[in-house]
């Protein structure tokens, strides 16, 4: 299956990917839920690892794991400040990075309620903490608070005296397992003489306008200050003093406070303004959208007085902050222009967009071409493999959508499709046979120089994109762990820098955090594509694929992509399809095939509704937590999935905290 799934990379690779590597897989480095960092409650801590079927191994005392300690089975209890460590391992991969997550537990800072202040009433105050069973210990003259000070068990009074009082009240939280809270104090002010200040006015009053305010707040309490926000949050004698009216150009709610002057903090007062502006109006184009056999000069022009107007190229929303118009954009190639209005006075316009094809000829439509591309993988994975067609049809369909994602972003002005390349590209894929693709110069050949011309990227540095297809030069990122589109273009990584990847340029590869050149049999890895990385000794080294006959009896040995090592003695054999005689034992039955333990000759696995007892289905997946196992459709996106099954019960793969949805990372999607 791990070859297989290699085929199905390189044919994405051949639809134009800007970078191909072939290494040998690595396990998915373990990932925390919730992730590291500080709690005031004890927490229930889940690890997953995004490679289906891995073992994931782990220690809670800071020590590096390994394939001996504790195997995952379940979510861990922290219960103290806990430092947890994991890796995962699955046969035929290299194991994964150790992730590590440190929680730190510590019990809540006590809130002390009323606020502190002055006040002119008895004030009765609680202390609470957000950490369950925390016992809170305080003080009342000021002196920090220890567990030897009295605990917290009912309000604490503090009466109306003749003459003002002041009481400082301080307090820490303990938990067992817990570091102790931060102390929490306030100062309270028991005046009798102290009365609240008269709440303030707001004129104009709240309410909806057609055009901007400038409102005056006042008070009728002598000498008392008046304080402000704009932002709807509670003012205090810390906000912005009042001294002018306050402009009011946008919609937004102004609180107000009077104190001072002996006066305790008024009520506090509120009004909220709704600023109706027109909207400027929407920018138009001329000439408009459309396709034209040659350049154009395109003219962005709006109807309001005093516009001001702001477009991209890229297919992004424009802001105030994008390129401002001042003479016709010249549109030499696809694009799509945006384009926005701001005037003084105005509410902002609608985005105006206006997409240009610029066509100078050739017919061959892109998504045919990608279509029988990925056609005639599904057949050179049917034939070299000896695979199942329905896996291979399974296994590719999902792919398919990288030609839609590539056909939006060529008519989005993104990419650039040349067809007589893609029709050569065509060619040569169909040219390819299984000798090439099992031998190591095979490996180099498999994306040949027509498929690598056929999309040339027209994104800049710096701009929005989709894919590394869109960049003229580098890669696309976007934020991967909220999957927030589009992506900018970046720079290839040099020889040196640091790196994730894909973000190394052409010859290196990402190893260790770090772009390193790929080296030849009996080098330091990384290796060149037709090689692997034997990490099994003290130094990872390249070493050559084993080709079909050869013994493959000693350690740290791979057949080629196209056999497998099985058979007394070991050799690297041949797939075979249905009804060839197999060893149960160790099948050489090609992909999405198996050995019938009864009658030793391969068959096809079940599919949905039949009984799976060894727990492999040709569709869906097997419910092995049943009574009776047997295989299941899988769940689309927002169904809830049980993470035991490790995504194999989701169509995308993925089970995120108990719902199937795709990792963000896997594609940035242009809408």
């Amino acid at each position: 299956m791990r070859k297989l799934l290699a085929i199905a990379a390189l044919a994405l690779a051949a639809c134009g990917s800007s970078s191909t590597t072939v290494e040998t897989p690595t396990v998915a480095t373990p990932t925390f839920s919730p992730a590291a960092g500080t709690y005031h409650a004890v927490q229930s801590v889940g690890v997953a690892c995004a490679t289906a079927g891995a073992a994931i191994h782990y220690t809670v005392d800071g020590s590096t794991p390994t394939a001996s300690s504790p195997t995952y089975a379940g979510a861990i209890a922290v219960t103290t400040s806990t430092t947890i460590k994991a890796m995962a391992t699955l046969t035929g991969q290299n194991p994964s990075a150790v992730a590590s997550a440190t929680y730190t537990l510590q019990v809540a800072t006590p809130v002390i309620s009323p606020a502190a202040g002055t006040y002119a009433t008895a004030q009765s105050v609680t202390i609470t903490s957000a950490t369950p069973g925390a016992a809170i210990h305080y003080t009342t003259d000021g002196s920090a608070p220890t567990a030897a000070s009295p605990t917290y068990a009912a309000a604490i009074p503090l009466p109306l005296g003749a003459t003002a009082a002041t009481t400082t009240v301080k307090a820490i939280a303990l938990a067992t397992g817990f570091a102790d809270s931060a102390v929490a104090s306030s100062t309270f002010v028991i005046d009798p003489a102290s009365t609240p200040a008269v709440a303030p006015t707001f004129s104009p009053p709240a309410g909806t306008y057609a055009a901007a305010q400038a409102v005056t707040i006042a008070t009728t309490t002598s000498g008392a200050t008046v304080y402000y926000t704009t932002d709807g949050s509670t003012p205090t004698t810390a906000s912005t003093a009042y001294a002018a009216p306050v402009p009011v150009a946008a919609s937004l709610t102004l609180k107000a406070i009077a104190a001072g002057g002996g006066h305790a903090a008024s009520p506090v007062a509120t009004a909220a303004y709704v600023i109706t502006l027109p909207a400027a109006a929407t920018p138009t184009f001329t000439p408009g959208a459309g396709t034209y056999p040659s350049a154009q000069s395109v003219t962005i022009a709006s109807t309001t007085p005093g516009a001001v107007i702001h477009y991209t190229t890229d297919g992004s929303t424009p802001t105030t902050s994008s390129t401002t118009y001042a003479a016709p954009v010249p549109v030499a190639a696809t694009m799509t222009l945006k384009a926005i209005t701001a005037a003084a006075g105005y509410a902002t316009s609608s985005v105006g967009s206006a997409s240009y094809v610029i066509s100078t000829g050739g017919g061959t439509d892109f998504l045919t071409v990608c279509n029988s591309i990925f056609d005639m993988q599904s057949s050179l994975m049917t034939s070299c493999l000896s695979a199942n067609p329905d896996l291979v049809t399974s296994m590719i369909a999902p792919e398919r959508a990288f030609c839609g994602d590539m056909q939006r972003e060529i008519a989005g002005g993104l990419i650039a499709f040349d067809p007589t390349q893609g029709a050569a590209c065509e060619s040569a894929i169909q040219a390819l046979t299984c000798d090439a693709l099992a031998s190591g110069a095979g490996a180099v050949v498999i994306v040949p120089a027509a498929c690598s011309a056929s999309l040339t990227g027209r994104v800049a540095t710096g701009g929005a994109c989709y894919s590394g297809n869109d960049c003229t030069s580098g890669y696309c990122t976007w934020d991967l762990p909220s999957g927030t589109c589009p992506g900018t273009c970046q720079p290839f990584k040099t020889l040196g820098q640091a790196c994730q990847d894909p973000e190394c340029a052409d010859g290196l590869a990402c190893d260790g955090g770090t772009c390193k050149a790929q080296a030849g049999v009996g080098g330091a890895c990384p290796c060149q594509n037709h090689l692997w990385c034997d990490t099994s000794g003290g130094s990872p080294v390249c070493k050559a694929y084993l080709p079909i006959g050869s013994s493959c009896a000693a350690a740290n040995v791979l057949c080629d992509m196209l056999t497998i090592c099985a058979g007394t003695p070991k050799t690297c054999q041949a797939y075979v399809g249905p009804g060839a005689a197999c060893n149960p034992a160790d099948s050489t039955c090609g992909p999405g095939y198996a050995c019938d333990p009864g009658t030793s000759k391969c068959v096809s696995p079940p599919v949905v509704g039949q009984p799976c007892p060894d727990r492999m289905c040709l569709t869906g997946y097997c419910d092995f937590l049943a009574v009776t196992p047997t295989c299941k459709a899988q769940l689309g996106d927002g169904a809830t999935c049980n993470p035991m099954y490790m995504g194999m019960d989701c169509h995308s793969g993925m089970c995120n905290a108990a719902t199937c949805a795709p990792t963000p990372m896997n594609r940035c999607v242009m809408p």
